[in-house]
């Protein structure tokens, strides 16, 4: 008898040992390096009719080349050949009325008109290096750059984006010091340790003409940011959570939106909130190889790739969204096959803010997924999540041994 109940502790003990092999590998910074494409921009590039099919398709050729390394798809558009095609009301919304024209669209429906230089549709080869050049100006900016590079390094990044107001800059920029400050000391009981705490980007008023695209991303225009702003980045340049301004710009919701980024993969929060929308980047080998060497683990691997793919689908419900690298691919805009690559404009949410679907308090609640409170409020209690379940299973299994060992 007590050979057997010494027998049943070690196996308790077993059990607790081997547990942790069943947890996430991952965690939610990690699992945001990946591109599952559902959150592509598209570029739109208009042409005239008398344009030949050759010179099509080397354009096309010339774009797939070009776009190979982004988040970006792109489409070319016969104007006057359908009527009816879906990208053909972007010229009505961006006033455009001579060709070539090319237009960018954000995953949440925005679209931006690109200033091409007056080029004829006759010569391609100019309307390709108009397209590629105007395209540099969406793809790179220096904050855009610092984005991703400090997130890359960096559990996250805080792009703080300064208003009119000195005294109001100064409380901002110590707001999210203190959010920082306050992840930075959680960060050794995260579920998976992450060296490196959030950084702080600043994004100044004399700079902020010269980031027309990354405010556009964001739903914001320069001469309407009349007080500080903060957004939280993490991963491959997602922004996740929503616009933090005015009384949401405190340490405590910076704080939270931050902690979800170091939560376990699989903690029970809903991945279509989580998979928040990318900024347009170039993902270059530089990059890449940054982020290799600050997880340990190359996301770009095939096999690690569909570890990562197969968590985001089972967060999203078990919906089906193909996994599609970053690269090219051609789409047809307003097919039915739009909604399952995610090229779906997501809803607006109410306040105005253009980020991805969250809630203006505390948390990241849809309206599909209850509000995963508990996550929220403090890093900390992300390991207790992560770790609930196993406390449940080794009480459950300790329970069957001791029974079988007094039986015995």
């Amino acid at each position: 008898m007590k050979l057997r109940l010494s027998l049943s502790i070690i196996a308790c003990g077993l059990i607790l040992q081997a547990l942790p092999a069943y947890a996430c590998r991952y965690n939610v910074r990690e699992v945001g390096f990946i591109d599952v494409g559902i959150e592509a921009y598209r570029l739109l590039v208009y042409l005239t009719k008398d344009t030949s099919p050759h010179r099509m398709a080397e354009l096309k050729d010339a774009l797939a080349d070009e776009l190979m390394d982004t988040n970006i798809r792109f489409e070319l558009v016969t104007v006057g050949a359908d009527a009816n095609h879906p990208a053909l009301e972007f010229l009505t919304s961006c006033k455009i009325s001579s060709f070539p024209a090319a237009v960018v669209v954000s995953p949440d429906g925005q679209a931006r008109p690109l200033r091409l230089p007056r080029v004829q549709t006759q010569n391609l080869a100019s309307v390709r290096d108009a397209v590629c050049s105007t395209l540099e100006g969406v793809l790179h900016s220096p904050t855009q750059q610092q984005i991703l590079e400090g997130a890359a390094d960096n559990y996250g990044v805080v792009l703080l984006i300064e208003g009119p107001e000195r005294q109001r800059n100064a409380a901002a920029r110590e707001a999210v010091s203190a959010a920082i400050n306050s992840i930075n000391e959680q960060l050794e009981y995260l579920p998976k340790p992450i060296a490196r705490p959030p950084m702080m980007v600043v994004l100044d008023q004399p700079s902020l003409a010269r980031e027309e695209v990354l405010l556009w991303t964001l739903g914001l225009k320069a001469e309407d940011i009349d007080q500080p702003c903060a957004a939280v980045f993490y991963g491959r340049g997602r922004w996740i959570g929503p616009l933090c301004r005015g009384d949401m710009l405190a340490p405590d919701r910076l704080a939270e939106l931050l902690a979800v980024v170091g939560a376990d993969c699989e903690c029970g929060l809903d991945h279509r909130v989580l998979q928040g929308t990318m900024l347009p980047a170039r993902w270059d080998e530089t990059l890449r190889q940054k982020v290799a060497a600050s997880l340990g683990f190359d996301p770009e691997s095939p096999m690690i790739k569909m570890e990562m793919v197969s968590i985001v689908r089972r967060g999203m419900g078990g919906f089906d969204y193909p996994g599609v690298p970053f690269g090219y691919e051609e789409i047809q805009v307003g097919a039915d096959e739009e909604v399952g690559a995610g090229l779906k404009p997501a809803r607006i949410p109410a306040s105005g803010d253009r980020g991805p679907k969250a809630p203006m308090d505390s948390g990241l609640q849809t309206q599909d997924s209850p509000r995963p409170s508990s996550v929220l409020r403090h890093p900390s209690s992300v390991l207790a999540v992560s770790l609930g379940g196993m406390t449940v299973l080794v009480a459950a299994a300790s329970v069957v041994i001791l029974r079988r060992a007094r039986k015995a």
